[in-house]
């Protein structure tokens, strides 16, 4: 990791959007402008549930993640009308796969109160935040200050204060904690095209100020820090998110999957009764083609026609250390 230091050029004068603050880039918007793609390169759309510690979501939003732009969009009617938007941040987890833990994506709602500054907001939501998804967790705790900046070299820093990395961590589990920021930051700068299209980006942690530190008591945060592809699950369901009510019909599936997979597998289980207890039973199951991609993470897509009632898809696929699932609870009306 080298040394240069990423806050001696500021990135300023994007097309007019951005604000120079005390060294901190201010997003005055949410931004819709050409970016590097983030893996998945794609974003749900199904209206989003409410995470369980921040501000219920918008009603629909057209966010940028790499090539490909999608809308979000209502498909039930307790998800409000369409044409109201908001800002969507994509914010990563950890969750098991097999006796280890990889990196999970959620995109969230900003929270009440957010600067509207979408690296910031992010981590925020990463430190302060709770997942939809139950099975997914955070070794962070809440930071009571974040602030970020980016150069013209596409160096993002995130300083972020003590109380953050508090947690005793082994070194192992802390350096999958710094690559969850280091995925989440990216990927916030990416999703506002703060960018540039086609180079890489890199993150410079600081705690309270200090480029030296020791985080989570394990690992020394200084240098600049890269994406590890092997930090992230081997598959997971992009959309539909966990919690999310669809209309019934026809009901669309996606996610990311390893570019060496030619297919996943998929199961789709209804409530015995209509309600979370009772249990389920298998409602449909099949297989769905992985096209390739780009970084070791391929997508996939399948549809299935759902009729009103309670679900919970599980998408699974055999990665080179094991087998590998991810699981979303649904509701059809």
């Amino acid at each position: 990791m080298s040394q240069q230091d990423p806050l001696k050029k500021s990135r300023l004068g994007l097309r007019g959007i951005l604000l120079a603050c005390g060294g901190v880039l201010v997003a005055s918007s949410v931004f819709f402008i050409p970016n590097i793609g983030d893996v998945g390169d794609s974003t749900p759309t199904t209206a989003l549930a409410q995470p369980r510690t921040t501000a219920a979501p918008s009603d629909g939003a057209t966010v940028r993640e790499g090539a490909a732009e999608s809308s979000i969009r209502s498909q039930g009617a307790a998800a409000g009308p369409t044409e109201e938007s908001g800002t969507l941040l994509p914010v990563y987890w950890l969750g098991e796969v097999g006796d280890s833990e990889r990196l999970f994506r959620e995109y969230l709602p900003a929270p009440q109160g957010a600067a509207r500054e979408p690296i910031s907001d992010a981590v925020q939501l990463m430190t302060a935040g709770q997942p939809l998804d139950p099975d997914y967790h955070s070794p962070w705790r809440p930071a009571s200050r974040i602030t970020s900046s980016i150069s013209t070299k596409n160096v993002i820093t995130v300083d972020i204060s003590s109380d953050a990395v508090s947690e005793q961590l082994e070194e192992a589990d802390a350096r999958l904690a710094l690559q969850q920021l280091v995925y989440t930051a990216t990927a916030a700068a990416s999703n506002a095209g703060l960018i540039t299209g086609g180079e890489a980006s890199s993150v410079v942690v600081l705690i309270d100020g200090a480029a030296q530190y020791r985080a989570f008591g394990a690992v020394d945060i200084g240098g600049e820090w890269t994406r590890d592809p092997a930090t992230l699950a081997p598959v997971w369901i992009i959309d539909p998110q966990e919690g999310v009510e669809a209309d019934a019909g026809s009901v669309t599936v996606h996610g990311v999957a390893p570019d060496a997979a030619e297919f996943v597998s998929w199961q789709i289980d209804r409530s015995a009764n209509g309600s979370t207890e009772g249990g389920s039973e298998l409602f449909r199951d099949g297989r769905a083609s992985v096209s390739a991609g780009e970084g070791g993470q391929s997508t996939y897509s399948f549809s299935v026609t759902l009729p009103p009632g309670r679900y919970g898809i599980t998408v699974s696929v055999v990665a080179e250390d094991g087998a590998a699932q991810d699981t979303k609870s649904v509701v059809v009306r």
